[in-house]
């Protein structure tokens, strides 16, 4: 995989984004700016989610080999911090897009 076809497949974040817990109604919105800008060229990965920083801006993707094969060629960095959709919570407008990488992530996983 290209780090292009990666920075294009993941969901973006450039800023914030209006989460939701999955459970009622309420949502939330979560502020990633200052981990994208302390966090340049670095990845994190939680529960099989991999979100790494690159131009301030954070991008999230299921976890697959070739996700992290990628990012570590381009050398980035290994570390912790806030995995957004790691912990039971999905973008509220872009729902749609995190569940069909979500599909293909547990395809390719599988095969």
């Amino acid at each position: 995989m290209s780090f292009e076809k990666l920075i294009m497949d993941a969901l973006s974040i450039n800023g914030g984004i209006e989460v939701w817990s999955g459970f009622g109604s309420e949502t939330v919105y979560l502020d990633v700016s200052h981990i994208a800008k302390k966090f340049d060229r670095c990845y994190a990965v939680n529960h099989a989610v991999v979100a790494f920083c690159y131009r301030q801006t954070m991008f999230v993707i299921p976890y697959t080999r070739a996700v992290i094969d990628t990012i570590t060629k381009k050398n980035f960095r290994k570390n912790d911090f806030f995995v957004p959709f790691s912990n039971g919570e999905f973008p509220k407008y872009k729902n749609g897009q995190w569940s069909e990488l979500l599909k293909a992530a547990n395809r390719e996983n599988a095969g």
